[in-house]
């Protein structure tokens, strides 16, 4: 049980919560369960009404409690790389030990260095993160715990973001009445689940986190995110290209833009794909019509994008990803990459459970956790381990007294879970 860790990552966004319940043990991630609840009060980015979308990180919470029957009392949070900066400092410590190795509690003293340093009054350090270290005149780009020497060198990057921007998210979650374990960059997580630092070190890696009323755009060169800038456009414009043309609420005309192929069609069957009645009338929409409706914005939006990542993919060495909701959209890397004249994919996550390209920051919050669980002080979970196996005892058990390939079924699933 000491090697077992449940966490809860949370992830705000501007139409919605996005909330996964993972299963750490030995470093290996098990997801457990996702929730995801439509979120009023915000602005893009900006959390314009914290009650409301504190309302929405409660009703996500409290439908994972009723699913575990076990109270969630923290998260691991996402903040937005809303005006993000990296600024790298180099720190050493002396290794004083008695057998001169390096323990977890050096690289903690030097981190808690790192997090001291002051980065100006409008600037918040979220993450600190290192891939030099240097002993002996060996670098490593793996914390060498274990190895020997008189001192321990490294360059650290801190990784920081708009302070105002991570107090109003951090009072959300507060309001919600959850504390915090850990925060996260929400860049940092997508590249921490993609393993988007360990490709390519001398290339350029352009990502592109396209959502419904924002996109983040990050350039990763040398294993680091080097610069990010936020853009207030988003998929919205997609949707209510369709929403204006067809007289429909924008929350169809998301469905249809995320679950058909109408971007970047090739053939057409001019056959209906979704009807509906208005006024006693039944209204039909064709594969062509669909797309004739969003042509002229797909268009604006990948001369936008264009415009914007200029600099980044005019370097011949450039790839590009595209995560984020958006990453739904079929046929968005084929408009992109015409329009790049790059190579272009979507990011989906492996990990079973939430395969969806929305949940890559969720589940990256958990890799960079599990990446520096060495230098944690303490390796508490998000709610009661104890009372979460007596609840998942008691529905094996249970699940023995059933019948059928059901019950049989169920008993499996528990007792995987209950073994692991």
């Amino acid at each position: 049980m000491a090697n077992k860790q449940i966490l809860a990552a949370l992830q705000i966004e501007s139409n919605e919560v996005r909330l996964v319940v993972g299963e750490i043990f030995n470093t290996r991630l098990n997801t457990l369960k996702k929730e995801c609840v439509p979120c009023k009060g915000m602005d893009g980015i900006r959390i314009a009404d914290p009650k409301a979308v504190a309302k929405a990180v409660k009703e996500a919470v409290s439908n994972v409690e009723s699913h575990f029957g076990v109270a969630i009392e923290s998260v691991l949070l996402a903040i937005p790389a809303y005006r993000f900066k990296k600024e790298t400092r180099s720190f050493s410590k002396v290794i004083d030990s008695v057998d001169r190795r390096i323990t977890a509690d050096d690289i903690r003293d030097i981190y808690q260095k790192a997090l001291a340093v002051n980065v100006g009054k409008d600037y918040e350090i979220v993450n600190v993160t290192s891939n030099m270290f240097k002993t002996n005149g060996i670098v490593y780009r793996k914390m060498p715990i274990g190895e020997q020497c008189d001192v321990l060198e490294a360059d650290v990057d801190l990784l920081c973001c708009d302070k105002m921007t991570t107090y109003d998210y951090a009072t959300v979650v507060e309001l919600a009445g959850l504390k915090i374990t850990d925060v996260c960059l929400d860049n940092y997580a997508v590249c921490k689940e993609a393993a988007l630092f360990e490709q390519n070190f001398r290339n350029y890696l352009l990502l592109i986190q396209l959502e419904k009323d924002h996109t983040l755009f990050s350039m990763i060169y040398d294993g680091k995110i080097a610069i990010s800038e936020n853009e207030n456009i988003g998929y919205s414009t997609l949707a209510r290209a369709i929403a204006d043309r067809f007289k429909l609420p924008e929350k169809h005309s998301t469905a249809l833009l995320l679950k058909h192929d109408i971007i970047n069609r090739k053939s057409f069957n001019y056959r209906p794909i979704y009807s509906w009645t208005s006024s006693q009338v039944t209204n039909t929409i064709s594969d062509r019509e669909l797309y004739d409706s969003v042509q002229e914005k797909v268009q604006f939006l990948a001369n936008d994008f264009a415009k914007l990542c200029g600099p980044i993919i005019a370097r011949e060495n450039t790839s590009v990803i595209i995560s984020g909701d958006g990453a739904e959209i079929t046929g968005i890397d084929e408009v992109l990459a015409d329009r790049f004249n790059r190579p272009v994919k979507c990011y989906y996550p492996e990990t079973l459970g939430a395969r969806a390209a929305k949940w890559a920051v969720d589940l990256g919050m958990f890799y960079a956790y599990i990446d520096q669980q060495v230098i944690h002080q303490d390796s508490k979970s998000s709610l009661n381990i104890t009372q979460y196996q007596q609840n998942l005892q008691r529905r094996v058990h249970n699940a023995e007294k059933e019948e059928g390939f059901t019950a049989r079924l169920k008993k499996m699933l528990f007792t995987n879970q209950r073994n692991n």
